[in-house]
Formats: C-alpha cells, sequence, structure tokens
C-alpha cells in the first residue's frame, strides 16, 4: 500500500508528526457519537449481478457538483471535488481526462469529497464511479457521473515561490495503492500509483503559522510490574494466577533488539515470552479440554534451587464454528507508517483469505469518528476485504472508545449463536480522544463483554506504541494481545495459530499450585506479575481470568527451594494423617476453567512428587530455559542470579531439531549480544 497526498492543504502536510504532537498538546475531549444507525448500513447491494438491485446500480450515473478551485503554494492548488451520494455506494473513483483523452483514476475514497492536487495554470475535467460489491464478491460500478470542469487560472506566468492564499480550511483524506506485495492479486487496476508523502520537513512551512515539525522522541508506554520474590511454603502454601496467552512482549522485544533500541524493563513480561513458543505438549484425553504436564529439573541461575515447568495444554477442535469478526482499524495520524496501518490491513487480508461464506465480517475504523466500512458481508467476500482495506487512510486524533462502541454494536447486529464473535482491533494503542485512562477503558471492555463478544487486539508500529493500553483492553476483554512487527507474525497468529487465536475453548482458566511445605521451603514465580490471583479466587467463578484458543497451551516456570522439616497444617498437606505426615508430594497443580459452550466449570489437577525429578532436561525444557534466562537479563530482574546473555544462547543452541521460531530465538540472542557487546 503507497500512501499519496491527494487532498490536504499545507498544514495538513504534517500528519505524520501530529500524533507525536498530540501528547504534549491539551485536545478538547471529543464525546462518543451516538448510537450508529444500525439500520441504514454499508452492506453488499445483492447476491449477485444478475439481481435487480445490483442491476439498477450498475445504471446509476452518479452527480457531480461543480469544481471548486483553491489556490495554493508555488502556483499548485487544489481542485476541491463534491457529489451527492449513490445509494448502496461503498466507495467511488475519481477520474481525470488525461492528455489524449483517456480517464484515468486517480483514487479511491469512501467520502463524497475529494481534493485533487493541481497545476493552477491548466484545465482539468473530472468524473466519478460509485462502487458496491454483491454477497458473491462480485464488483459493480456505476455508470460515469456527468463531467464537471475546472478552469485553468487566469494568470498565465508562473512565479514559483509565488504564495496565493487559500480560502481552504477543509481537511481531506489520501488515496493508497492497491497493490500488494508478496500477493498476485492487484486491485483497482486502473488506479494511478504515485509517490508517498513528501517528509514534513521536506514542505514549506505555513507562512503566519507553525511549521511541521517531526518528533523523534520515544513515546512508548509500558505497565509498571513488581517482580514478585520468593515465598516461604509454610505461611504461603498457595500460588493462584490467570492464565495468559498473550505473545505481545516477545515480538516486541523481537523488534526493539533488531532496531538497536533501548530495552524499556517494563516492556519484558517473561510469561509472554515463554508462550510465544510450541512446547508439544501432550494432548488432553477424553472430555477433559487441558492436559498438564510437569518437569522437574535443576536451576540453572540458582544452584540452591530446582526450576519446575508446568504446561497447560488446550484441546483441538474437530470443526471450528461459524465465526462473527469486526475488524476495528485504528485509521488516526500516528499509525500513518508501513509499519502500522499498511501492515494492519495486509495481515487483515491474510486472514480473510481463511473464513468462509458462513462467517460474517465487518470493519469499523476510528480516529476523530468512527466509520463503518462494511458491515455483515460473508466471509468468503476476499475481494471487497481486500479492495476496502486498501483504500484506507490514517489521518486526525484516536477516539478509540467511539471505534469499540461501533465494533460491538455491529457485532451484537450480527451476532452468532454458539459462533465465534470477536473483535479484533488493529492499533498501536495510542487512544488520546475520549475514554484514555487505563482504568476507564478496562470498565468500558469489562461492561461490552457481558455481550458475549471477545475482543482480540493486534498491536503495530514503533516509537508510540502504548502496550499498557493494548494490554488492559485485550486482558479485560476476554481476548488475547499480540504483537506484529512483519508480515510473518502476522502469518504465525493468523495462520499457522489461527484457531488458538480465534476460538476460545476456554474461559476464566485459573492455575493453582499447592506447595507441601515438608518437602518445599520456599517458591518464586517467574512472571505473571499482573496475573496473580487472591487464593480465594481460584473458586470464585464470578472472578474473571484469561482465556485459551483451541490448541493453545499456557506455559509457567517455578523456582522450588527443596527443604525438610515440619508440614503447615491445613489445605491438602497437613499432618491429619499419617499419609500426608510421610508424603513424598512436593506439589499440586490444579486448573480450573469454564467451558463456553455450557458455562460450567470443571477442574484437573496433577501432582508432582521428589522421584520427578530428572537432572538430563527434556527440549522443551531446554527451550523454556533460554527464553526464561534471556527474559531475565533483559528485565535486570533482581532474582536473576547467575542468568546471562551466553547461557541463554548456549540453551538455545542446545534444542534438537528446532523450528523456525526457535533458531530465530538463538539468532536474536546473538545480535543482542552482538548489539551490547556482552561479555560474560
Amino acid at each position: 500500500m503507497t500512501i499519496k497526498k491527494t487532498r490536504r492543504s499545507i498544514s495538513r502536510i504534517a500528519a505524520a508528526a501530529a500524533a507525536a504532537v498530540m501528547a504534549l498538546t491539551a485536545i478538547p475531549a471529543i464525546p462518543a457519537s451516538a448510537a450508529i444507525d444500525l439500520k441504514n448500513l454499508p452492506v453488499p447491494i445483492a447476491e449477485d449481478k444478475g439481481s435487480s438491485a445490483a442491476k439498477k446500480f450498475s445504471k446509476t450515473v452518479p452527480e457531480l457538483y461543480s469544481v471548486k478551485h483553491e489556490s495554493g503554494y508555488w502556483g499548485y492548488g487544489y481542485n476541491v471535488l463534491s457529489w451527492k451520494p449513490v445509494s448502496g455506494a461503498l466507495y467511488y473513483k475519481v477520474y481525470r481526462k488525461e492528455e489524449g483523452g483517456a480517464n484515468k483514476c486517480i483514487a479511491n475514497v469512501f467520502d463524497t469529497e475529494y481534493y485533487d492536487d493541481c497545476d493552477i495554470y491548466y484545465d482539468r475535467e473530472y468524473k466519478i464511479k460509485a462502487v458496491t460489491f454483491t454477497y458473491s464478491d462480485e464488483k459493480i460500478l456505476t455508470k460515469f457521473s456527468n463531467v464537471v470542469e475546472a478552469k485553468a487560472a487566469k494568470n498565465s506566468e508562473r512565479h514559483y515561490y509565488d504564495y496565493v492564499g487559500s480560502d481552504s480550511s477543509a481537511d481531506a483524506g489520501v488515496s493508497v495503492d492497491a497493490s500488494i506485495e508478496g500477493d498476485e492479486e492487484t486491485f483497482d487496476d486502473d488506479y494511478d500509483y504515485e509517490p508517498a508523502y513528501a517528509p514534513a520537513e521536506a514542505m514549506p512551512p505555513e507562512p503566519n503559522g507553525p511549521s511541521a515539525v517531526y518528533i523523534s522522541a520515544n513515546t512508548e508506554e509500558y505497565s509498571k510490574s513488581e517482580e514478585s520474590g520468593y515465598k516461604k511454603a509454610s505461611l504461603s502454601p498457595l500460588s493462584t494466577f490467570s492464565a495468559d496467552v498473550d505473545t505481545a512482549s516477545y515480538a516486541n522485544l523481537r523488534r526493539l533488539i533488531n532496531d538497536g533500541d533501548r530495552i524499556p524493563t517494563d516492556a519484558v513480561r517473561i510469561e509472554e515470552m515463554l508462550n510465544y513458543f510450541d512446547y508439544d505438549y501432550q494432548k488432553p484425553e477424553g472430555n477433559s479440554r487441558f492436559s498438564v504436564s510437569t518437569e522437574l529439573s535443576d536451576c540453572p541461575w540458582n544452584d540452591k534451587a530446582q526450576l519446575l515447568a508446568v504446561g497447560i495444554q488446550g484441546m483441538d477442535l474437530e470443526k471450528t464454528p461459524d465465526s462473527n469478526l469486526v475488524f476495528l482499524i485504528d485509521t488516526s495520524g500516528s499509525m500513518y507508517s508501513s509499519d502500522k496501518l499498511e501492515l494492519a490491513c495486509k495481515s487483515i487480508r491474510m486472514l480473510s483469505k481463511t473464513l468462509t461464506e458462513n462467517d460474517r465480517v465487518s470493519i469499523v475504523t476510528y480516529s476523530g469518528e468512527e466509520r463503518v466500512v462494511i458491515a455483515g458481508a460473508k466471509g468468503n467476500q476476499v475481494n471487497t476485504v481486500n479492495a476496502l482495506t486498501t483504500i484506507l487512510e490514517a489521518d486526525g486524533v484516536t477516539n478509540g472508545e467511539s471505534g469499540i462502541q461501533a465494533a460491538y454494536a455491529i457485532a451484537e447486529k450480527y451476532y452468532i449463536e454458539g459462533g465465534n464473535n470477536r473483535i479484533i482491533l488493529c492499533t498501536d494503542g495510542d487512544l488520546n480522544v475520549g475514554i484514555t485512562d487505563e482504568d476507564e477503558l478496562k470498565k468500558l471492555v469489562e461492561e461490552k463483554r457481558r455481550s458475549g463478544v471477545y475482543l482480540s487486539v493486534m498491536g503495530f508500529g514503533t516509537g508510540n506504541i502504548k502496550d499498557n493500553k493494548m494490554e488492559t483492553l485485550a486482558d479485560n476483554g476476554n481476548g488475547s494481545y499480540h504483537y506484529i512487527d512483519s508480515v510473518n507474525e502476522a502469518k504465525k497468529i493468523f495462520n499457522e495459530e489461527r484457531n488458538s487465536t480465534l476460538y476460545t475453548i476456554a474461559k476464566d482458566v485459573k492455575i493453582q499450585v499447592e506447595f507441601n511445605p515438608k518437602n518445599v521451603e520456599g517458591y518464586r514465580l517467574i512472571g505473571y506479575d499482573n496475573r496473580r490471583l487472591a487464593n480465594e479466587d481460584f473458586t470464585n467463578d464470578a472472578k474473571d481470568a484469561g482465556e485459551v484458543g483451541a490448541g493453545g497451551s499456557v506455559t509457567a516456570l517455578y523456582e522450588i527451594i527443596p527443604a525438610a522439616g515440619k508440614t503447615a497444617s491445613g489445605l491438602k498437606y497437613q499432618q491429619t494423617t499419617p499419609q500426608a505426615a510421610v508424603s513424598d508430594e512436593l506439589l499440586t497443580v490444579k486448573v480450573r476453567y469454564k467451558n463456553p459452550d455450557n458455562g460450567k466449570t470443571y477442574q484437573t489437577a496433577k501432582t508432582v512428587v521428589k522421584s520427578d525429578y530428572a537432572k538430563e532436561m527434556s527440549n522443551r525444557m531446554k527451550l523454556a530455559c533460554a527464553v526464561t534466562e534471556f527474559g531475565l537479563v533483559l528485565k535486570d530482574s533482581d532474582y536473576k542470579g547467575t542468568a546471562s546473555i551466553n547461557s541463554a544462547l548456549r540453551f538455545a543452541k542446545s534444542v534438537k531439531d528446532p523450528d523456525v521460531y526457535e533458531k530465530e530465538l538463538a539468532e536474536l540472542i546473538e545480535k543482542y549480544l552482538k548489539n551490547n557487546k556482552t561479555s560474560d
């Protein structure tokens, strides 16, 4: 997607910098818009081209009003086109007559207005066509509109540096190259491809006004979390936490390392680094939705401790339910870069190829206000989704609240009973208008999740991402949070791990480990710092916790200090029976979850005994050690002990038959080592 300037006054050229300035400027709040009109949504017009509605649309002649000319800088200006809306149109194609008489498509736009950059000394002739799609994914165009001509300026002599004042204060949009790198498809091949926006600093300053300035300061935000230290098993025998299948931290750290950037310690969430990888756990058997795997060995960075790995593996689905997906896309000015809006749209197009005619797809965008681009299209309308996402532009402030409200309204309208009803939010998290506070965002999505609609978040971009807000939205919207830094990561999330990303098999998944004080002196859960739960929450089915997708898994590591001594009173390991007193049990892992299909609660458990200890680590344990040791160093953890980058690299390289992501881990550690010239 190549974005080009088409209808902006000079003051608009600074859009790319506006997002950075926004954080420093007081912006009046724009209230979330009123409830959207669910009766007049942009939808495909008919089942096929042979329908009467389709034939009527194709015979329509749009009405183009007269063109208004607005002068600008250096002998250039804007021809402002506006036209009457066409019933059923999803977007419009703008044509300009070129030398030789050919009508050249210069833009595809959603609005009924377009600003064309022009040399004020030449006549211009314009036409438009309206475009819609059928449910059969066929594109229909109207006839050409009437012709409107823009006359050249009266001055025949060009003064290159002359400034002719503009009476325009209207905002406008951008058009985009429809070709997609790596895809065979090309959309709207009559579209005119032109270079991307020139950098703001290369444009002339606005007379008597502020100059456009890029701000390169890093404004990324991460939630602060305090690491949990060692707990004494005799005093705190229970460790309870919410399952977490987010993977954003690892992909984001990869981006930071590849870019040679400083690693913020709060960006390092070791549980998300662990859960990025597949540990090939045993699949669940029978009617259980989870299996529980454990492994006990020595802790590489603490010679006084043993290391316990706990893995829960979710079941796969033989048949996936129909999906009602709403793509909620941030199109604010802060999304203006190839690794943000462009990559988000490529990711959506990638996922749309996997859907069927039984699925439903809607697209909602938001910046200063929300826009419903299309509602209730069939899942197999790939051409429709491709075309519409190709036109999207990045512009304006970020009223995420209005977008979220609209997305939930659309999701509820097309709700599929027993299906997968999900909003997929694509954003950098920079919400600066409406609700922006994390606590208020939490309240908003907590209220909305009661509808049965899940909210998953896909993070994009660099320099301005608000990781804290994206994590808050996903965690409280019953979804997962992933960071997409490349097309390959999009393939991983939306293709390779599609079922895990889209289909929830268990809600409110909680894990509780009960330690036997007779055999365990102390323990420490690594990571999950913002996922800890009160012990009584484990059996409180009203308490929200994490969701796990089909075929998904959760991995957690504990450092355990073995001990011999008296047992604590109460719970499973108490002195009321001789059997408990002489037990060689170290701990019991319990998993509790709700079946989203029937709402019932289930629980499964596994006990670990002393004899489970093995000095030789399995392949999966070596991988977990490599990831965790890397994370401890990146976080500069108070509990990193003797952890080092070289040790993490040795573990990563010791993994047998590594897959592409395990190979990448070793390469990433090596790159970090090289960047920081670390020597252990």
